[in-house]
This record gives structure tokens, C-alpha cells and sequence, in this order.
């Protein structure tokens, strides 16, 4: 299954789809470009000035820098990294299922972790969610070595993938530690455990804490930015107000997107319920129930946000390895022939899962909108030059394939209120683009259920009155792109 990884994610940069995510590819090709800076890490276009707009500490966009160098600015070369270190911990957790189900399974535990859609398809993609993974596979490893083993390394082990995972995505650690508080409260776990594990949260708090408040300063220098992000700007956006909170419909969603994601096939989610009625106090049990609650925490972050999903795959990987290991030892010793059937049975039901649940995701679907968009921007403006994109999302996809600086946003107001629009032209700014939705991206809203009936998303939508006359550099159905007069 490594191999099948490995294969896939580096097939789809050879063919010019790698998996990414422009927020995090595109601080990795500043890094390449400029110095590695890990306090200001730049999202390409979310403000007018360039100022850093760190979130997670930038760990995998410096790595990922080192990697499009050696590639020769190839986007592969951020997948290799990804790989590799999503590679390197995938051992931690087979050391992990060890110590639940024993030597024989845990291979298993493996190929039940890999198969899931949702790790297949970002494990190795040019983004930070495998690495976040990884941490939090070895955080796993490291809390349950820590409970069995209570000494010096263990607890340093601990400690230090807490401290990371507090500065790479929270909400993982919280799973992964409210798994690891259940198993002390099931396990009657003497006062030393106790206090070495709350020794770890303390050290994390202690990372997390000063980074966000120098997160919220940086972000705060932003000249024009394009959404609020930090946590005291919208909470809302992250935890989710009681409306959305009491909304039945956004469950629903939820958990049908996270069938496809976590399961592929919907009948695999049986083994994982025949795992928690085998062992309901078991790691896989604390961790599902730690990912549960983790969830009514960050109720709307991990509900739209569908990589967050992968703080449940390693507890539906251990469960499902529970269920089947239980199901092989009923059958009784098979003979070599029959064994070598069972695993080629096996194999092929969950490659069938897993294509099942990446079509069911939407990751099959190859979008070529945004990279010609690109290109056409990159014809009609000068290297120099700094544009404004309308429509074109905050990650700054449109100008990370154009080559281009500029900034996002939803209209053209800072150009139309003459004092915003002078500091604009003084900062470079020539010309704004306007980007209808892409074709694909609309016929797969229009074709999910649940979805209302809508049009697509045309340029037209977004231009004012005033901006309509502005000179026009180019124009098709797709994009517009408009001269700022002086």
C-alpha cells in the first residue's frame, strides 16, 4: 500500500495534477524563492503588502522549499517531501498496533490506515495535512508508550511531538490527547501517569500560546487582507454559533462526507462498529470518542474542512483491525493456498473501497480551469506588475499559477474609494482580473446532493457600474481583466 502512495501521488505531479493546497504550496514556493523565514510565512495574495500571514508553525513549507529547489521548482519535489514524512512515521504506528492486537496484525493496522480515501488522497499532497498526520501518529505512539512506559525518553518523546502538533494543528493533539486521558481514566492508571501527561499539555500550552499571540500580531500588520483568520476576529468561523450548532442538516452533511472519506465502501463501517463492541475500551475506542469531542469543540472548523477528518483515521484503522483480526482468528488455520486467496480477497475489497471513496470525494475529477486562467494572466501582465483578483479564493491559486503578486478579494471597492486605490497604484497594483467559477467545480456543486439548484458563478457578477468602463485588456467568458485607470 506505501508503494501504491507513493505511485499515485507522484503520478498525478508527473501528469501536471499534483495534490496541494495553494495556501501551504504556495508559502513553500516563497520559501524557495527568498530566505526561510518561519516566523512570517507568506499565503500568496491574502494581503495587499506581503506581510507574513503564519497559521501553523511553517515546518512543512520550509521542508517542502528544499524539495521544489531539488526538483527544480517542479511540484513534486514538495509531494516527495510529503511522502517521505508521512513514510518515516508510518512505522510508529505500526509499533502502536503491535501493542494493541500483536505482531500478526499489524500489518494490518497498515494497509487499514492507507486504505482509507481521505489519508490516500492527502497523505502525499503538497500541503500540510499528511504531515499533520504524521504528528499526530507519533504523538499517538509516543502518549501510549509514555502510559506503558513511564520513563525519561518516553515522556521527552511526548512532549516533544505535543509541542509540535500544538503549533501544527490543534485540534489533531486535542483528539489524540483526549484519547489518551480516556485510556488513564479506563486503565485506573496510578497518579504518575497523571502528572506526566498533564507535564506534556502543560509544555504544548506553553508552544502554543506565545506562537498564536505572535500569529495574531504578524497577521495584524496585513495591509488589506482578505478575510479575518485569527480566532478572536471570527470565532465563529472556527467553533460555530448555536445556530449552526443546532442546524441537523450540517451533521448530516458531516457524516455523509466523512462515509466516503474515512470508510469508501459505507459496508466497511460495520467492521468499525463490530471494533468498539469488541473493545469499547480500547486506543481505537478513546481515540474515536477523543475526535467526537474534539469535534463539538471545533464544530464548524471540522465540518467544512474535510482534512480534518484525519484525526478520526487512526482510530478507524485500529478499530477495523480489531474487527478483522477477530473474524480471521474464527476461521481457524488456513492452509497456504487458501491464505494467499483471503489476502488477495482482501486486497481487492479494499482497493474497491478506496477507488469508491475517492470518486466519491471528488479527488478523481482533474480541473485544468485555474492553471489556463493563469496562464492568461500571466500574458496580459507584466512580471512587475501587482493584480487584483476577484473570485479567485484566498489561497491565491489564480496568481501562484500566473506567476503573479497581488491580492485577493471579493470586489473592487479598494479601487473605486480613491484613497485605498492610491495606495494600491502605490504599491504596483495595475490590474484587476476577474474570474468566473470554474466549470467543473460548478457542475460538481450543482450534481451533490443536498445541493440546491444554481447558476454558474459569471465575472459579470462582480462588476460595478464604475469599473465597467475601466479599459479592457482582455475578456472571454471565463476571466476579464481590467487596466486600474490613474
Amino acid at each position: 500500500m506505501v508503494s501504491l502512495l507513493w505511485l499515485y501521488a507522484l503520478s498525478c505531479a508527473w501528469a501536471g495534477f499534483p495534490i496541494y493546497r495553494d495556501q501551504h504550496i504556495g508559502a513553500a514556493l516563497e520559501y524557495s524563492r527568498n530566505d526561510i523565514d518561519l516566523l512570517r510565512p507568506i499565503i500568496v495574495g491574502f494581503n495587499a503588502n506581503g506581510t507574513g500571514t503564519p497559521q501553523e508553525l511553517p515546518l512543512w513549507q520550509a521542508a517542502a522549499s528544499f524539495g521544489l529547489n531539488a526538483a527544480g521548482g517542479w511540484w513534486g519535489g514538495a509531494t516527495i517531501v510529503s511522502l517521505l514524512l508521512f513514510t518515516i512515521f508510518l512505522p510508529f504506528f505500526c509499533q502502536t498496533a503491535r501493542w494493541e492486537v500483536g505482531n500478526g496484525s499489524a500489518w494490518l493496522a497498515a494497509a487499514l490506515l492507507l486504505a482509507q480515501p481521505i489519508v490516500f488522497q492527502l497523505a502525499g499532497g503538497a500541503q500540510t495535512d499528511g504531515f499533520s498526520l504524521a504528528l499526530l501518529i507519533g504523538f499517538i505512539w509516543s502518549a501510549e508508550r509514555l502510559r506503558r512506559q513511564p520513563e525519561a525518553f518516553s515522556w521527552v518523546a511526548c512532549a516533544g511531538m505535543a509541542s509540535l502538533l500544538a503549533v501544527t494543528k490543534l485540534p489533531f493533539l486535542l483528539a489524540g490527547a483526549a484519547g489518551s486521558l480516556m485510556l488513564l481514566v479506563w486503565n485506573n492508571q496510578r497518579l504518575k501517569s497523571w502528572l506526566l501527561l498533564a507535564a506534556v499539555g502543560l509544555l504544548a500550552a506553553v508552544a502554543f500560546v506565545p506562537w498564536t499571540m505572535w500569529s495574531n500580531d504578524e497577521i495584524g500588520r496585513a495591509l488589506f487582507k482578505y478575510r479575518p483568520m485569527t480566532v478572536s476576529e471570527n470565532p465563529e468561523w472556527f467553533f460555530g454559533g448555536l445556530s449552526y450548532r443546532l442546524d441537523p442538516t450540517n451533521y448530516i452533511k458531516a457524516g455523509w462526507r466523512s462515509l466516503s472519506c474515512l470508510w469508501g465502501s459505507f459496508a466497511l463501517i460495520g467492521l468499525t462498529l463490530y471494533g468498539i463492541w469488541l473493545r469499547p475500551r480500547s486506543l481505537g475506542s478513546a481515540l474515536l470518542l477523543g475526535g467526537l469531542l474534539t469535534t463539538l469543540v471545533f464544530t464548524k472548523l471540522v465540518f467544512i474542512h474535510r482534512h480534518y477528518y484525519l484525526m478520526f483515521s487512526p482510530a478507524v484503522a485500529l478499530l477495523n483491525t480489531y474487527a478483522l483480526s477477530d473474524l480471521l482468528r474464527r476461521l481457524g488455520p488456513l492452509s497456504p493456498l487458501r491464505n494467499s486467496v483471503a489476502k488477495i480477497f482482501l486486497t481487492a475489497l479494499l482497493l474497491l473501497a478506496l477507488v469508491q471513496g475517492l470518486v466519491s470525494m471528488e479527488a478523481l475529477a482533474v480541473d485544468t480551469f485555474i492553471p489556463k486562467a493563469g496562464s492568461i494572466v500571466r500574458e496580459h501582465t507584466g512580471i512587475s506588475e501587482r493584480v487584483l483578483v476577484i473570485n479567485g479564493g484566498w489561497g491565491g491559486d489564480l496568481l501562484i499559477h500566473a506567476d503573479r503578486r497581488g491580492l485577493s478579494a471579493d470586489d473592487t471597492k479598494l479601487v473605486e474609494n480613491p484613497e485605498t486605490k492610491r495606495q494600491l497604484l502605490d504599491l504596483g497594483y495595475t490590474k484587476v482580473v476577474y474570474l468566473s467559477q470554474s466549470p467543473l467545480l460548478h457542475a460538481l456543486q450543482a450534481t451533490n446532493p443536498g445541493s440546491s439548484p444554481s447558476e454558474r458563478i459569471h465575472w459579470s457578477s462582480f462588476l460595478s457600474t464604475e469599473a465597467s468602463v475601466w479599459p479592457t485588456v482582455f475578456e472571454s467568458e471565463d476571466i476579464l481583466i481590467k487596466e486600474i485607470p490613474r
